[in-house]
């Protein structure tokens, strides 16, 4: 193995180990999944219908990386507005990370079980009537419901979009970019919503950020309906197993043998029911507990640890912004530190998720080209690099820059340098697992959610 990468004293290669690049040349990339010849592999659909099935996940990771934020800059008016302490409004979040965490668990499963299509749909009609609950509600009880099912409602947005759904439908060499643009997507969405809904809930009230929110998940179901069909595909699992031959990579780059593609009711691949089928309690039982067994993995236990850690950063920032500049010798106004706490981070997270994409990609060509054309996951973790050294500048910045009463200016800069780090290790951490845990990665992605939403409680 190249590049300090461990090698294998198995007969088999670790999962995601594969031959990606032409050794001869190194300028021929292997499809890899090797697409079948059925017309309905998702492998082999048009660029244009990839495209907005892409755009699709896209939309979906903004307006729900939106709905957990929305609420923040209207707790005060949420606590006059139904005579409740502001340490109860807080639960409004705590509620809904709680229904997200349970939802990114069982979503994997079920997407498992029953196909990816049925639960987005399902999803996107209880995404709509709980906003349009949330925005109705005439008590404090009434919002924490809504909450929480807007929690249940988000999972498959978090735990499959990134994962199992990018693994469906594009070739590993593809994946680093859509990952980073979906990272880019889902933390931008969540440093931004509250400069928005701060400005809205100001001029309309709060019940319209959730009447606003309600039309964009309608808009957002109409896309599902259209764009993103049924994507889960019972291919043989691409071989682990790489021999070193001139033989074998030979026949990874042969055209497939052709396949007799079984017979989908047009009814049934329309509404994306292909995969329903009721599993029996012996087959159940192991799907509900197969994602906690994979915390027997390095990768995925590592996986976990590394996303709740990085993403939480997003989390704590937003959470004692008010309290750093809202107080001497800053006294910014809530609008002021909306856009201080919004503005910087979306510039940093922007670039390093869609330079980390960039980055993920281009390392997997060139080192396993170097490497003889054998693809290790671990290429991926080049980008933990910047990432690494950004948030760590940044963190002993921005603490020099408030101690030492800094301008406003400086702690932007600083803030913009943790944000770059974080989209560059979640893009890293993301693509790297994927490629692991190939068709579980949305599983080992559940269970980092749920690693996140234990790393709140403690906060």
């Amino acid at each position: 193995m190249a590049f300090g990468v461990l090698g294998s004293h198995a007969s088999e290669q670790p999962a995601g180990t594969v031959f990606l690049e032409d050794s001869q040349d190194g300028m021929h990339t292997i499809l890899v999944p090797s697409p079948s010849n059925s017309p309905n592999d998702p492998l082999n659909m048009s660029r244009i219908r990839k495209e907005l099935y892409f755009l699709t996940l896209l939309f979906g990771a903004c307006v729900t990386g939106a709905l957990g934020p929305v609420l923040v800059p209207a707790f005060g008016i949420v606590s006059q507005t139904f005579q409740t302490p502001l340490s109860k409004v807080a639960l409004l979040n705590g509620s809904l990370i709680l229904g997200l965490g349970v939802s990114s668990y069982f979503s994997a499963i079920i997407s498992d079980l029953w196909g990816r299509r049925i639960i987005f749909v399902l999803t996107s009609i209880l995404l709509v009537v709980s906003n349009i609950w949330a925005a109705v509600s005439q008590g404090y009880e009434s919002l924490l419901a809504a909450r929480v099912f807007q929690g249940l409602a988000m999972g498959p947005c978090f735990s499959l979009a990134g994962t199992s759904c990018v693994n469906d439908v594009f070739f590993l060499h593809q994946r680093g970019r859509r990952v980073g643009l979906w990272n880019f997507a889902v933390i931008v969405s969540v440093n931004i919503a509250p400069v928005i809904s701060g400005y809205l809930i100001v001029d309309m009230g709060w019940r319209w950020a959730f009447w606003f929110l309600a039309v964009a998940f309608a808009v957002g179901l109409i896309m599902v309906v259209f764009f993103l069909p049924e994507t889960k595909w019972d291919r043989d699992e691409i071989t682990s197993s790489v021999v070193g031959n001139e033989k074998t990579k030979k026949a990874e780059k042969a055209a497939p043998d052709v396949e007799t593609a079984p017979v989908i009711a047009p009814w049934k691949k329309t509404c994306g029911v292909q995969h329903l089928q009721f599993a029996s309690s012996k087959e159940l039982l192991p799907s509900l507990v197969s994602p906690i067994l994979m915390l027997r993995h390095p990768v995925v236990v590592w996986g976990c640890i590394m996303w709740s850690i990085t993403f939480t950063w997003v989390i704590v920032l937003g959470t004692v912004a008010d309290q750093i500049f809202g107080a001497p010798p800053y006294n910014l106004d809530a609008t002021q530190v909306g856009l201080v706490i919004g503005i910087a981070p979306l510039v940093g997270s922007a670039l390093g998720t869609l330079i980390s994409g960039w980055m993920s990609d281009l390392a997997a060509h060139y080192m396993s080209a170097f490497n003889g054309g054998l693809y290790e996951p671990e290429f991926r973790l080049v980008v933990i690099v910047p990432s690494a050294i950004t948030m760590t500048a940044g963190a002993f910045g921005l603490g020099d820059a408030i101690e030492h009463a800094r301008s406003t200016m400086v702690c932007c800069v600083f803030l913009a340098l943790i944000n770059f780090g974080v989209g560059a290790g979640c893009t890293g951490i993301v693509t790297y697992t994927n490629d692991v845990c190939l068709d579980r990665a949305g599983s080992a992605f559940g269970l980092a959610m749920v690693c996140l939403h234990l790393l709140q409680d403690q906060h």
